[in-house]
């Protein structure tokens, strides 16, 4: 059970600033969201449960880019202030969380929270030497230019994050030097790769 007080009532109780508030007067369930680095590479996020939110359940939402968010963890309210969730490998460079709340058929979201995890931010190649198929791992995504060794380009394209798989089996067996570049955390990679 949901229960859902006037927008008066509500902000004198807890003083909520308006843009919490829906046309309809229902307040989000989730507010005054943080997210804490602590030692081992955990984010441990944390919201507000706000009143009359003892019932409900916490959808707590990350997403590498701010625009499409995935459940991480889904949290029962045990009738506390505060809600709590630890996301044990939490996304390297830039990551976007929120949490998602119901009551009945409405869907409410908090606000949406940036962090910057330092560290080596996943992208990966291999094999190398490669015969055919490069596959390329990143978690954001990637722009890939392989060069011949006069500095000519040979392989120019662009990869969404994720695990991907690139045809390399029309270059001609010798050296190159592979490029990735992320745009989003600006950051590039630059190494040799064998054509067997």
């Amino acid at each position: 059970m949901c229960h859902v007080f006037a927008s008066a009532q509500l902000r004198s109780r807890v003083a909520l600033p308006e843009s919490f508030f829906v046309k309809d007067s229902l307040p989000v369930l989730a507010s005054h969201l943080s997210v804490t680095l602590k030692e081992g590479g955990k984010a441990i996020v944390r919201w507000e449960c706000v009143d009359g939110a003892d019932e409900s359940f916490f959808a707590v939402e990350r997403s590498n880019n701010g625009i499409d968010f995935s459940v991480i963890g889904i949290i029962k309210s045990a009738g506390g202030v505060w809600g709590e969730f630890s996301d044990d490998s939490p996304f390297r460079g830039r990551s976007y969380y929120r949490i998602r709340s119901s009551c009945g058929q409405r869907v409410f979201y908090s606000e949406t929270v940036q962090t910057v995890i330092s560290g080596d931010v996943s992208c990966k190649f291999y094999p190398n030497p490669v015969d055919k198929a490069l596959i390329v791992r990143t978690e954001f995504d990637v722009d890939i230019v392989i060069v011949d060794k006069y500095g000519k380009p040979v392989l120019n394209t662009h990869l969404s994050a994720g695990l991907r798989v690139v045809d390399v089996s029309t270059l001609n067996p010798g050296l190159y030097i592979i490029t990735l570049y992320q745009k989003e955390i600006n950051r590039q990679i630059t190494e040799k790769l064998i054509k067997k």
